[in-house]
């Protein structure tokens, strides 16, 4: 992504700079902006009479990508579109960033935690088990718990390979799913309650920068929707982006075709919105507000899960290690005081 950021800034600099397109993408290749043979593939398709949409689909650019090129010919204006390129995808980079951040500290300390309990169960605790069978030392209730307990663990630890390839497998099955079956599945999945609050956020982010990119690149709504069904990563968002297509065409407006078709699968936020830029005219500018909102609301709940995941994993670990202490010390403690 960082790659294509800059070859839609340079190129969108040297396009506004009244450089040809075709000396623009040669300057690029010897630049290694982009690889020579791509360079010289884009070149020579537009010396063909292929438009720039039409190669770089060709290169396999991303779809959005070239609706944005596209966009931008049609309006004459390709340094206009290359910018909203540029400006979509820093947005994008700068958001996968900042959840990837937030997400680093919690994993690190489920990382280290997950591997001193399993240094604990697999070396620390079958010696001290084996010491206090070769002793005949009468255990305990609590030390017995707990060596039962690593047991358990131990044979869920052994069998855990199992069943990741058991999760592989049926990921690879359902893939291959009728579409009826996925559709299904993934229906089934948005009514769990944690699940269901969680894509209501995560599908009105997508869907409002998504929608409000193409619209302000200058591509049609209907050209827009057209191209989310075709892209949208979730099975349950094609049928509804499908159906609400369905209902413009038959004259109703965004906001309407939302109510009607998708009540349920976004925030309610999203059709007033919809409804505030359609009376405006700026529905574009309404749709990444709304994406910016949405955006800020999910990283502010990260952050509430992760200030109130910390004290609770403390907690968790603290009981944990005082258990452990005291269950294997106990037998000792034991044996001293009957001596």
């Amino acid at each position: 992504m960082d790659k294509r950021v800059l070859f839609s800034e340079q190129l969108s600099n040297l396009l506004d700079s009244g450089i040809p397109l075709i000396e623009c993408l040669e300057l690029l290749s010897d630049q290694k902006v982009i690889p020579k043979e791509a360079g010289q593939r884009l070149m020579l398709a537009l010396e063909q009479g292929s438009s720039f949409s039409e190669a770089l689909e060709r290169e396999k650019f991303p779809g959005l990508f070239v609706s944005f090129i596209r966009a931008a010919e049609e309006h004459g204006n390709y340094a206009f579109g290359l910018k909203q390129c540029s400006a979509y995808d820093t947005a994008q980079a700068k958001w996968m960033r900042e959840l990837g951040q937030a997400c680093t500290y919690p994993f690190m300390v489920l990382l280290l935690v997950g591997a001193a309990l399993v240094f604990m169960i697999t070396a620390v605790l079958p010696r001290f088990a084996e010491l206090y069978q070769a002793m005949g030392i009468q255990l305990p209730w609590m030390t017995k718990i707990l060596l039962t307990g690593t047991d358990v663990l131990r044979f869920l630890l052994l069998t855990s390979g199992a069943g990741v390839c058991i999760v592989l497998i049926l990921t690879g099955i359902a893939r291959n799913l009728k579409k009826e079956t996925r559709l299904r599945f993934s229906s089934l999945l948005f009514r769990l309650p944690l699940v269901r609050t969680l894509y209501r956020y995560r599908l009105t982010h997508y869907l409002s920068v998504q929608l409000g990119s193409l619209l302000r690149a200058g591509v049609p709504i209907l050209a827009a929707l057209e191209l989310m069904e075709t892209l949208a990563p979730w099975e349950e968002l094609r049928i509804r982006i499908k159906r609400m297509k369905q209902q413009l065409m038959q004259g109703a407006s965004l906001h309407q075709s939302i109510a009607i078709c998708s009540p349920d699968l976004f925030l309610p936020s999203l059709n007033r919105m919809v409804a505030i830029g359609e009376k405006s005219g700026r529905l574009d500018e309404a749709l990444l507000s709304l994406a910016r909102m949405t955006e800020h609301l999910i990283k502010n709940k990260l952050d509430k899960f992760i200030r109130s995941l910390e004290p609770v994993l403390i907690f968790v670990i603290g009981c944990f290690i005082a258990v452990t202490v005291i269950a294997m010390f106990l037998p000792m403690l034991e044996l001293v005081r009957a001596i």
